[in-house]
């Protein structure tokens, strides 16, 4: 096969759980640099990709030094800063994977943060419920497209594409994953 020009092989993953929406992935992979050229993956019973992204054109010469040349705007003011090593406090205070998702507690029951749930294809993140104040999901459905695009599901609203559903829950939390529905319902009953 050729991407943009090069000749490539072609990679194909395809998932052991019958419990995901994913069918199939697809990787263009550059036969010479190992590169991933394109992808596309389909949905569990569709012949074509619901989702394709890659190279039409790709040169790999080094480009020209003045590409990278930057003159500032009149007036403006510039800061430099060092980019830390690996190890090192980075900007905002935090080290290299201090990514500071999920639930603190590391018992996946706090309802005030963020939180990941099943493993591989089968994996849904859970959204609290906004705080008093903040927009909360709900807001999102008062979009008129998004309304429309919402079905009512016990429990809450069903925004349902062919490799992902996202479930907004009437008390404000979302769930989401490339999961069918019912396994997010469920997500929802288990989740405080």
């Amino acid at each position: 096969m050729e991407v943009a020009g090069r000749a490539a092989y072609n990679l194909l993953l395809e998932p052991r759980s019958d419990a995901t929406l994913v069918g199939q992935v697809a990787i263009a992979v550059d036969g010479e640099t190992g590169m991933p050229l394109a992808v596309q993956v389909t949905a569990r019973g569709a012949g074509t990709p619901a989702f394709r992204l890659g190279f039409t054109a790709l040169s790999l010469e080094v480009p020209d030094d003045s590409l990278f040349t930057f003159s500032p705007p009149p007036g403006s003011t510039v800061k430099e800063l060092q980019v830390p090593n690996p190890g090192q406090e980075a900007y905002g205070g935090h080290t290299p994977g201090d990514h500071r998702f999920g639930d603190p507690a590391g018992d996946g029951k706090g309802s005030d943060h963020p939180s990941v749930t099943g493993q591989g294809w089968e994996t849904i993140l859970r959204l609290p419920a906004a705080a008093a104040g903040a927009p909360g999901a709900n807001s999102f459905l008062e979009d008129p497209l998004l309304a429309q695009a919402a079905v009512v599901v016990p429990g809450g609203r069903l925004v349902s594409t062919a490799l992902l559903n996202v479930l907004i829950t009437d008390d404000g939390r979302v769930f989401a994953g490339m999961v069918p529905p019912d396994r997010l319902q469920a997500a929802a009953s288990a989740a405080p």
